[in-house]
């Protein structure tokens, strides 16, 4: 279901593009922000994987139109196209609304795509979901290629469900508003369905799209030429960081990948220098008893002036503590979740972590999109602050299990502290930053 905000009447929709690996995803919705109107777009944020810097997980929000009193936002990502990223593609797919599949036409990519289709499948499942319900469309990308499928042996195969479908050439943006109104029209008619019939404001067409429909609503009217500018522009543009320190190809299309690539390569040593001069994070408390001298030389006595009182020392469950990596206002849970850990009561200090690492999380989000773009759930501010997906997956189900009543070990509840120092340690990497 969507984030509605009944205050600023707003609905915020979540909608995923997925497909094999350059399948025209990353240039499908760099098409739809070079093009629409400044006004009903926000910025488009790109995050490399650590290791195949042409892969992206894209946050691109979309301001619709006002339809019949309520603003409706769109926010499109994509996720990365090998499946060797299924972590990554299964924590962006948390919370969606809706389904854009962007699969490859040429022939030669026929088992990647049903390998694409299988893939969203077995995702799909692990949060709950079939396809069959999931609001989704098709695009058929790549028409303009020579070695191409025909749309209905691309149907026959990849199309059983008879969602909308288009054929679509990303590069030259052919289809690919379409395939945005035909997305968004789903997902408005799924929420509508799922709204209580007592609670529905004005009846089934209270959330009808603008007359003239989305694409005449967004596209500017130089809209080919804005795109064509656009991408003389990144050609020109130097390689951009996330301000998670990661690199980022977000001004390169997706389809020139051998120029992605050569410019990932001779950028690779400055990445790491940038990296390397970063000032350190602040350094862990610890409240340990002075070295002990050699034995041949008795221990030093500590002097106490009368002038100067002695610190006071503040209890702790253990001779470490890394409470000072948080914030004045949140040590106290910090010193709650390490006596917890120490004196056994693990469910309670996942349970602990869980609040730290939700506070973090939210506070990242205002840092990263601002009050009107941030992200809206806390899978993809993980994701944006450079966090592992595979371990936040794990760590989100620890927090599950403790919820339902299994029993925890030391060390998950020390793993889940772990998380929230590195959730921690990332936000303040994004402020300082800012």
């Amino acid at each position: 279901m969507p984030v509605v905000n009944p205050l600023a009447r707003e609905l915020v929709f979540k909608v995923v593009y997925y497909g094999p690996g350059l399948g025209g995803k990353t240039t499908s919705l760099q098409y739809i922000h070079a093009t629409a109107k400044p006004e009903h777009r926000g910025k488009m944020v790109s995050l490399a994987t650590p290791v195949d810097r042409t892969l992206y997980f894209d946050f691109l929000p979309i301001r619709v139109p006002n339809v019949r009193g309520m603003n409706v936002k769109l926010q499109l990502f994509t996720v990365p196209g090998q499946v060797h990223y299924n972590a990554t593609r299964k924590l962006v797919l948390t919370g969606a609304d809706g389904v854009v599949l962007v699969y490859d036409s040429q022939s030669a990519r026929s088992d990647a795509n049903l390998e694409t289709l299988d893939n969203l499948r077995d995702n799909l499942a692990a949060h709950g979901r079939k396809i069959s319900e999931m609001p989704h469309v098709v695009q058929y990308n790549k028409r303009d290629l020579f070695d191409v499928l025909s749309l209905d042996e691309l149907e026959r195969q990849l199309n059983r469900a008879g969602a909308p479908s288009f054929a679509t050439t990303a590069t030259t943006g052919e289809g690919v508003y379409e395939s945005l109104e035909a997305i968004t029209r789903a997902v408005l008619d799924d929420f509508e369905r799922r709204v209580p019939h007592g609670q529905r404001a004005g009846g089934a067409t209270a959330l009808e799209l603008p007359e003239g429909g989305l694409m005449e609503a967004l596209r500017r009217a130089e809209d080919s030429d804005a795109w064509s500018e656009e991408l003389a522009e990144r050609a020109a543009r130097d390689v951009q960081r996330h301000p998670s320190g990661m690199l980022l190809l977000s001004d390169v299309p997706e389809g020139d990948v051998g120029e992605a690539a050569a410019r990932a390569v001779a950028t690779d040593l400055q990445s790491l220098a940038r990296l390397e001069s970063l000032p350190p994070a602040p350094e862990p408390h610890f409240d340990s008893a002075p070295a002990v001298p050699p034995m041949s030389e008795p221990p030093p006595q500590p002097r106490l002036s009368s002038a100067e009182p002695p610190t006071a020392v503040p209890s702790a469950p253990s001779s470490l503590s890394f409470e000072t990596l948080w914030p004045v206002t949140e040590r106290n849970t910090v010193r709650d979740l390490e006596l917890s850990v120490a004196q056994g009561d693990f469910e309670r200090g996942i349970t602990l972590a869980d609040q730290l690492v939700s506070r973090a999380l939210a506070s990242a989000a205002a840092l990263l999109g601002g009050n009107l773009d941030a992200p809206r759930d806390p899978s993809t501010v993980a994701l944006l602050l450079g966090l592992d997906g595979r371990r936040y997956l794990e760590f989100r189900a620890l927090v599950r299990d403790v919820r339902s009543g299994r029993g925890v070990n030391e060390s998950e509840a020390l793993g889940a502290y772990a998380m929230a120092i590195e959730v921690r340690l990332a936000r303040a990497r994004i402020q300082s930053r800012a």
